[in-house]
């Protein structure tokens, strides 16, 4: 009687466990792949027996997906060993009930102006700029933070994060298992070369001064890949972006209050000053250890080299709530 109850408490536990096939969510519909994606057996260890990839515009059998918030979806690709295989969320569309996951829409007519918002098509991103100083404070050891001077161009203006695809999860496009070893581990420096002209890497030397770490080559192959297919496209229409907020008043505010300590409110009044009222609900600011220490700005719209960041910003979802207020830090440990 104890043996039958120990197993059963056993399977039990086993059956449970996170990442178990109990934690995933059947589905029932179709995955319209839209790149040649990888097809893993094991999305957490990149195992992908016979180098199975998917073809583009192919409908395979949607099965289940890893999570309500999902990263990646199982389907079934015939002549594959095993068939059921992974894809990342990212590789395509899903189809249920014959309708395109998360884009069903019902159309309000012209004259009913408290009817639901129709939502505007185009792709979405996140804009994410630092204020190096107080990073600096966190990361004194990074070659870009020892080397840091007050007549800097990072010590008076924002500088490049990154440019996010999103959803968050719409990453590592068409990314080899190795490269993604690489980033994970913060390897960054063995990551390929990109192929960026003289011009543009200076930029972006000056406008992202974690080049000094090789973060450029982080955000090319776990975002950028998502973005564009070339580092050059990819980081010059970053650089535009990033231009634009660091010839606004808001950088100006910024500059006037170095070592002063500043409320939100302020923030987001000079941040609809230079965009445009309202922009500021497609803002989040982020504090760390009393210190302003990043902006995130939503966006939507397709992007160019003179897309003028007040049109990304109209149609943006509203960005979460940030911190209240914090320092504007100065250069200097």
């Amino acid at each position: 009687m104890k043996k039958t109850l120990i197993v059963t408490i056993f399977w039990g536990v086993i059956f449970l466990l996170p990442g178990m096939g109990m934690a995933e969510i059947r589905l029932d519909g179709y995955f319209i792949a839209r790149d040649t994606c990888e097809a893993m057996h094991s999305f957490r260890n990149y195992s992908n027996p016979g180098d199975i990839r998917l073809t583009p515009d192919t409908a395979y059998e949607l099965l289940a997906k890893n999570k309500a918030e999902a990263s990646h979806y199982r389907i079934r690709v015939k002549n594959a060993t095993p068939s059921e295989r992974w894809v990342e969320l990212a590789c395509g569309i899903v189809l249920t009930d014959c309708r395109e996951q998360g884009v069903v829409v019902t159309p309000v007519p012209p004259d009913d102006p408290d009817g639901p918002p129709i939502p505007v098509e185009g792709p979405a991103y996140l804009l994410a700029l630092s204020w190096q100083p107080a990073f600096c404070q966190t990361h004194q050891q990074k070659t870009e933070c020892q080397t840091q001077t007050v007549d800097r161009y990072d010590a008076s203006h924002f500088t490049l994060h990154g440019l996010w695809p999103q959803p968050r999860n719409n990453i590592y496009c068409s990314v080899s298992n190795n490269n993604k070893r690489l980033d994970g581990r913060k390897m960054w420096d063995q990551l390929p070369a990109l192929a960026i002209t003289e011009e543009t890497f200076g930029d972006l030397i000056e406008t992202m001064p974690g080049v000094a770490s090789y973060l450029h080559r982080h955000e090319w192959i776990k975002h950028g890949t998502c973005y564009s297919t070339t580092p050059e496209e990819y980081f010059l229409e970053s650089i535009k972006l990033a231009d634009q907020v660091n010839t606004s008043v808001l950088r100006d505010f910024f500059v006037e209050n170095i070592g002063e300590s500043v409320e939100v409110g302020e923030i987001n009044a000079k941040f609809d000053e230079a965009f445009g009222d309202g922009a500021s609900t497609k803002l989040k600011v982020h504090c760390t250890n009393g210190m302003i220490s990043e902006m995130w700005i939503n966006l939507k719209g397709e992007v160019e080299n003179d897309t003028a960041l007040s049109s990304l910003l109209q149609n943006a979802e509203q960005a979460d709530a940030g911190c209240q207020n914090g320092v504007i830090d100065p250069v200097g440990f």
